[in-house]
């Protein structure tokens, strides 16, 4: 068993349904579907909702990135991102999609001040069952290196590992709004997270700290 296998395992466990329960609260503090089902997701194109959606990841994008993402550059962002298909999971992702979906990722990089974290948030807002988040508590609870994509891909690919993810599905998550990808996210984040939301979360569901 890999490390990354044995940690996603450790996340998703009980008290992992309760957790993401609290997450996708539509009355709670946190994101819950919002980020996923804001109106206006066009498949190809990135919008002001977008935007909107990933501020709810605690992530914001400043001016020059904004014009050019939305304006000058739309274009040529608008290319990229239907060259990405959206209808497959992270794990059939073929050798081929990956360097589609890269050449987004990378021009999204190179806007100002667009990191790792803002860069694949965007991308998840746009393609959840593709793209996952990774953010700094990701990082470090997954160990995640450089290539957390690959990572991913390849724990995923197990289909015990997804089927343990899916245990976790709470009746407020649907699959039909939300991946597979997502729940895991909202797994770890919940588990993980310092934010006094996140450590109130894990008291009610009987975890310390």
């Amino acid at each position: 068993m890999t490390e990354l296998r044995e940690r996603v395992l450790h996340f998703v466990a009980d008290p992992a349904k309760r957790l993401i329960e609290q997450f996708f609260d539509t009355e709670g503090p946190f994101a819950a579907t919002t980020f996923d089902t804001m109106p206006d997701n066009d498949r190809n194109r990135f919008t002001t909702t977008d935007l909107l959606a990933v501020t709810l990841l605690d992530v914001a994008l400043p001016p020059p990135s904004v014009r050019r993402l939305l304006e000058s550059e739309a274009a040529t962002f608008s290319e990229l991102l239907a060259a990405v298909p959206d209808d497959i999971d992270l794990w059939d992702l073929s050798d081929e999609d990956r360097v589609h979906a890269e050449a987004l990722y990378w021009a999204l990089r190179e806007l100002p001040k667009v990191g790792r974290t803002r860069a694949s948030k965007l991308m998840a807002r746009k393609r959840p069952r593709l793209i996952p988040v990774v953010d700094s508590v990701i990082i470090e609870a997954l160990n995640l290196g450089d290539d957390s994509w690959a990572a991913l891909r390849a724990c995923l690919g197990d289909p015990a590992v997804r089927q343990a993810i899916e245990a976790s599905r709470p009746g407020n998550a649907p699959a039909e709004l939300i991946s597979t990808l997502r729940l895991l996210d909202a797994a770890v984040w919940m588990r993980c997270s310092r934010s006094r939301s996140a450590r109130n979360a894990r008291k009610k569901s009987g975890l310390i700290g």
